[in-house]
């Protein structure tokens, strides 16, 4: 409680600290030849001895920036408008009001169309859909895993799977950069990665050749807030809210720039209670010993605190105009706990009791990860070409301790015990990335890019399984296994674009070369793996007017498995299911085509089509003797997965802006495993609608609405489900003040349902999620309201990506 008074009384301060500050600098409006305000507007200014700086105009075409005395040269420049230029600008001791800036029309043709207003929260771009996280009221209070949730066209399981159009094994990027950790440290890091940190959330559905080939689905990039603002800004938040369980959190970031040092640095803390529950059905054929079915019914409600803690620190130093050198440390860690109770009835089908077992499981992750980026930025020649110099080192400690007991109680058929099981899997994984890529103008509307990436990992899980006989536990060495991963992959690309009046083209091709090694030492079993790969990519795009576009693009991808997936040790859910490794995995490659169709920036069209060969996916082994089921991954012949999208934003006033998502698909798992055959497919449709109304005095409301329909996933067939979010938002004290009210999931119909038929046994899943949660947040920004205009590294298309393409 001491704690959040404290809270409190620090937005007081900060709120009296904006009401009575004298601010030094410029402030002013900017409108068209009709007077109508303009969102967006870059203002860059100059001063000699200083880097240069930028910022933007807000909705209402104002902007304000505080700056230090002396004499500016100032531009305002807009798409579609003739640069407005001011020599000599000299600010004093106040603030100096520009009064009312009126930009011309250009002559020109538009190259590209502009949204008015605030930047939505869905953008359509030409590879790629942009969520601002920024601009939305629901995101507070909320992880990275629970944003993806509601990402368009993107699904979560109930293991933290991800999948995109149906697609599943989608690459993750964090700034651009692909994420080396495995499926369960990848799931630990999004949960403990707070909204707060985050800028946007780009999906990629069908990268080039600058990118890893990894991700057979697509890649998902995160990008985080960058701290690139001048002079010295701070900016603080906090929520607070509940679900079934409590959760609260708070956070700060702040940058100092100082002519050519910009310095920043975060740290944000969230709690996350949660609690859900369980049931899984199975019903079994008719055993050979037996003339009577069996079924299982079996329930756990699970309580999941979660604590996380994130921090970065870093500095930007602008040697010269051209010349750039950074470095940032970067560390995230918390714990997970996923305490659970519950039972198991095993019945005939005439419900007689054969055996009753009442089970508490306790799961305990600890996680500690550090990154430390090196970068090097360089400008060359007049065309001014771009080289990027990379290097990542990080290093991940991720400990997991379970004590699973289960109590068998007396029936017509058992007799009373008690089973006592313990696991501890310490897991320790080092990465080492270098890169460089080299950004070349051939001409004007000409480019070419070529880059260099290796990558080396060592990775070291010990899974340690103990059974309690008596008063001592003893090694079960049957599901116990020390395993030590090693990876190498090392990637070359080129990249060629060309820009015609109504063509482009973008060709390119990356080669990679994996070697892997694995080292069971419990079993003695090592196993190593050698290969070379090719991956052509291109995209055409004939642009038949401003108001109509088209674009098709094909690239080919791979997807590895992991060295969790490749671990054969057991991971147990409870003592009847449990998740288990497989050695003989292989990687699986797709082949991706997409044909789009734009329409004025607003309507977006998109078909689709993938074919996989050897796709690894989830199957089930089933016990129905020992009323066991295993789940674990294996390559089948393959999976095609086809569809449509449709993105529609539609603004039909100035105060009201909807986004619409819509992804109709199919998905086709066939081939045979343990000697059935598997031919799981099924058309779905995913549907979300994204809804912004603006009110006068800086009110907002937003309603997001959510649909995904039954959808298949290897063998599993799930069911739908659907959501609907709402909240508000105020703005104070000139927009350096935000309060937000959301209400996320408000009719609790988000679930995730399965059902399956593998082995003779039918199996139903149904978790009751705690998703419908009601937060308030608070956040509150000190300093200058604008991005820091740096010439060697602006986020363009062109060079933003240079650095984290690949």
């Amino acid at each position: 409680m001491k704690i959040r008074f404290k809270l409190l009384a620090v937005f007081f301060f900060l709120t009296f600290h904006c009401l009575g500050q004298k601010i030094v600098g410029i402030k002013g409006l900017v409108v068209n030849d009709v007077h109508e305000a303009l969102d967006q507007v870059n203002i860059s200014l100059t001063k000699p001895g200083m880097r240069p700086i930028s910022i933007v105009t807000d909705v209402h075409g104002q902007f304000q920036l505080e700056l230090t005395q002396g004499t500016y040269h100032i531009k305002f420049s807009y798409l579609g408008y003739e640069d407005y230029i001011r020599e000599q600008l000299i600010i004093e001791s106040s603030l100096l009001d520009l009064g009312q800036i009126m930009l011309k029309s250009s002559s020109k043709a538009l190259d590209a169309v502009s949204i008015l207003g605030n930047r939505p929260l869905i953008e359509q771009k030409s590879d790629r859909l942009v969520i601002n996280i920024e601009n939305t009221v629901l995101s507070d209070g909320m992880n990275a895993l629970e944003i993806l949730k509601r990402a368009p066209g993107v699904k979560v399981d109930e293991d933290g799977n991800i999948s995109m159009r149906g697609k599943s094994d989608v690459g993750i990027l964090i700034n651009g950069k692909l994420s080396y950790l495995s499926q369960k440290e990848l799931v630990t890091l999004l949960q403990g990665t707070s909204s707060t940190s985050l800028k946007s959330v780009e999906l990629i559905t069908n990268p080039s050749a600058k990118y890893d080939a990894a991700g057979m689905g697509g890649l998902i990039n995160l990008q985080l807030k960058d701290g690139q603002k001048p002079g010295f800004n701070l900016a603080v938040n906090t929520f607070g809210g509940a679900g079934r369980k409590e959760r609260y959190g708070a956070g700060v970031n702040f940058n100092s720039q100082h002519k050519v040092i910009n310095i920043i640095g975060s740290y944000d803390y969230a709690y996350r209670g949660e609690e859900e529950f369980r049931t899984f059905d199975r019903y079994f054929s008719i055993l050979p010993t037996e003339s009577l079915a069996r079924k299982s019914k079996q329930y756990s409600q699970t309580s999941e605190p979660l604590n996380t803690n994130n921090a970065k620190f870093g500095m930007d130093v602008q040697v010269s105009e051209s010349l750039q050198l950074g470095v940032l440390w970067s560390g995230n860690f918390g714990t997970y706990k996923n305490l659970s109770e519950g039972y198991n009835n095993v019945l005939f089908e005439d419900n007689r009791l054969i055996s009753n077992s009442l089970t508490d499981n306790s799961n305990v992750s600890e996680w500690n990860s550090h990154n430390i980026n090196l970068n090097l930025l360089q400008k060359i020649g007049k065309k001014e070409h771009v080289l990027a110099v990379d290097f990542d080192y990080m290093d991940a400690d991720f400990d997991a301790n379970q004590l699973l007991v289960s109590r068998f109680q007396k029936t017509d058929f058992e007799q009373p015990y008690t089973s006592q099981r313990k696991n501890t899997t310490p897991s320790l994984s080092k990465l080492y990335v270098a890169k460089i890529d080299y950004l070349h103008h051939i001409a004007e509307k000409q480019r070419v890019e070529i880059g260099w990436k290796s990558s080396w990992m060592d990775a070291d899980n010990n899974a340690i399984n103990d059974t309690l006989r008596g008063n001592e536990w003893v090694a079960d060495l049957g599901t116990s296994n020390h395993f030590l991963y090693e990876e190498q992959i090392h990637a070359g690309y080129v990249n060629y674009h060309l820009e015609l009046e109504k063509w482009s083209l973008m060709a390119g091709l990356r080669t990679e070369h994996t070697r892997a090694n694995g080292n069971q030492l419990t079993n003695k079993m090592i196993s190593k793996r050698e290969y070379t790969n090719l991956f052509p990519s291109g995209a055409i795009g004939f642009k038949l007017s401003d108001n109509h576009q088209f674009r098709f693009s094909y690239s080919r991808r791979i997807n590895r498995p992991d060295y969790e997936d490749l671990n054969p040790f057991r991971f147990y859910v409870d003592a009847f299911v449990f998740w288990e490794g497989n050695p003989t995995l292989q990687p699986e490659l797709a082949n991706n085509f997409e044909l789009s169709y734009s329409l004025q920036q607003n309507l977006h069209l998109s078909l689709f089509y993938t074919d996989v060969k050897d796709v690894m996916t989830s199957v089930l082994t089933q016990l129905p003797a020992q009323n066991i089921t295993i789940r674990s991954l294996h390559n089948i012949e393959g999976y095609r997965n086809k569809g449509f999208n449709l993105n529609y934003s539609i603004s039909p006033v100035k105060s009201f802006h909807s986004i619409n998502n819509v992804t109709l698909h199919e998905n086709h798992y066939f081939g045979a495993f343990r000697n059935e055959v598997i031919d799981n497919r099924q058309w779905s449709v995913n549907a979300i609608s994204s809804n912004t109304v603006r009110f006068p005095k800086e009110w907002s409301l937003e309603v997001i609405a959510g649909y995904q329909s039954p959808q298949s996933d290897g063998v599993f067939k799930q069911k739908s489900s659907g959501y609907v979010s709402a909240g508000i938002m105020k703005k104070l004290c000139s927009d350096k003040m935000s309060v937000k009210i959301a209400a996320n999931d408000l009719f609790n119909t988000q679930r995730y349902r399965t059902e399956s038929f593998a082995g003779n046994v039918r199996m139903d899943q149904h978790f009751n999620l705690d998703s419908r949660t009601f937060l308030l947040s608070l956040s509150y920004k000190i300093g200058s309201n604008g991005k820091a205009f740096d010439k060697l590294n602006r986020k363009s298309e062109e060079q933003g990506r240079v650095r984290g393409g690949n």
